[in-house]
């Protein structure tokens, strides 16, 4: 569900975490062309000073918090200073996210730890911090940043596969859930392809392994010529002004999603994705 129109307007209040760069950054420079104020966080202070540098001189009304999603204390802190600096929180974006790039049976338990802490515990830390904040308004809107990963297993890429179908799974019973009970909060789940990002460099380290390197090659690659981010931000937009739970943003890789379940339902073994 979702208050559809009433969200994105002048004077709302958007909370992007990953802010400072990406698609982070491209949806908080969406919604203040729409007249809102952001809160953006990030783990990066330098990048994130210089954005809210940027974007105060340009006349935006910018807050900034340095946040380690991975922490509950560190976003329930987050959602504290928005109330504290706003009043109120109309859209929440989860977006802060790292690769993990890897074999399941290699990488160190370190690294599924980090990846883990970030891209989905930073995500359901995001949900119970704000969702309160949205009910008690009776408005609001969450986005939740997975991957086309959260729809196909993408081999070599073990931890992040298993945090982005978490975050698809968590969003999708998040929405029904809020349905059945007749919220007006509504959810939507972006799982983009490439994106233009500076997603590799904030690789955790990692174990070599031949698949491993070969996927961290293919996924580097694909981030240097992936889609800009701005046309990302501008999808979550329609998504969150139309009230859709699914933003799909590279057509491309919609088969690919529709494949996988098509041999599930035939009980077929896995294959790697556009190979079936």
């Amino acid at each position: 569900m979702s208050a559809t129109g009433d969200v994105i307007a002048r004077g709302n209040v958007a909370v992007i975490t990953g802010g400072a760069s990406g698609i982070g950054l491209a949806m908080a420079e969406r919604f203040i062309a729409e007249g809102m104020s952001v809160l953006l966080a990030d783990i990066d202070e330098p990048k994130l000073r210089n954005v809210e540098a940027r974007l105060t001189e340009a006349g935006a009304d910018v807050a900034t918090q340095i946040c380690n999603t991975s922490s509950e204390i560190a976003v329930a802190e987050l959602a504290e200073f928005a109330i504290e600096r706003f009043g109120a929180v109309h859209v929440l974006c989860n977006n802060a996210g790292i690769a993990g790039v890897g074999d399941a049976w290699i990488d160190s338990m370190e690294l599924w730890d980090r990846v883990i802490g970030v891209n989905l515990y930073g995500v359901i830390h995001g949900v119970r911090s704000f969702l309160p904040i949205m009910q008690q308004q009776g408005l609001g809107h969450i986005v939740n940043t997975a991957s086309i990963a959260g729809l196909i297993a993408v081999p070599g890429a073990a931890p992040y596969n298993v945090t982005k179908h978490g975050v698809v799974a968590l969003s999708e019973g998040l929405f029904i859930e809020l349905g059945l009970t007749g919220s007006s909060v509504g959810v939507s789940v972006l799982c983009p392809g490439f994106v233009k990002t500076d997603l590799m460099e904030k690789e955790p380290d990692r174990v070599e392994s031949p698949i491993g390197e070969f996927m961290n090659e293919m996924i580097r690659t694909g981030v240097e010529t992936g889609v800009d981010a701005s046309g990302i931000a501008d999808q979550v937009a329609d998504a969150i002004n139309g009230g859709h739970f699914w933003i799909l943003t590279h057509p491309d890789t919609r088969p690919l999603a529709v494949e996988r379940m098509e041999r599930a339902a035939a009980l077929t073994n896995p294959t790697l994705p556009g190979e079936g």
